[in-house]
């Protein structure tokens, strides 16, 4: 039996496991020099994507971890120079998070450097079956919020 049919016996999670994990390696490996890690760079990503004066435990919820990593990641990124914390004017307990110029000058390293490897991986799929398996797992990550979401409710 090959690689490739043995991969494709394995449960779905697993395999979804194990192409994040090889996504993850690459995109480490392409970004080196810059000094992020994976923790920090999928930050760094969603830092972006949410938009400056985020809190930080909104950032935790968004990423799915715990606010001690991710404490360690952004005081990590704060020592770079690639973020800023601050005070909420509404509530002094809360704090935000601010990208600085260095911040998405490694950010928009970081965008071409996936865009290039996102090219890579899927260059020799079809438009229709890309656009088919990103609404698969668009709906498979919708599916597990809802998983998520309802054992909460039923959680004494």
């Amino acid at each position: 039996m090959t690689e490739d049919e043995l991969f494709a016996r394995r449960p779905l999670g697993m395999r979804m496991a194990m192409v994040v994990r090889q996504w993850r390696s690459v995109i480490d490996r392409a970004v080196l020099d810059t000094g992020l890690t994976q923790s920090s760079w999928t930050v760094l990503m969603q830092l972006h994507q949410l938009g400056n004066n985020v809190s930080i435990t909104e950032l935790a919820e968004v990423q799915g971890i715990e606010l001690p990593p991710l404490m360690r990641t952004l005081t990590l990124l704060e020592k770079q120079g690639y973020l800023l914390r601050k005070t909420s004017p509404y509530d002094k307990r809360i704090r935000l998070l601010v990208l600085t110029p260095d911040g998405e000058a490694v950010l928009e390293k970081l965008t071409q450097v996936i865009e290039q490897f996102q090219e890579r991986v899927t260059h020799d799929i079809p438009a229709p079956d890309r656009d088919m398996f990103n609404a698969t797992l668009n709906q498979i990550a919708c599916n597990l919020r809802s998983i998520r979401e309802e054992d909460n409710k039923t959680k004494p």
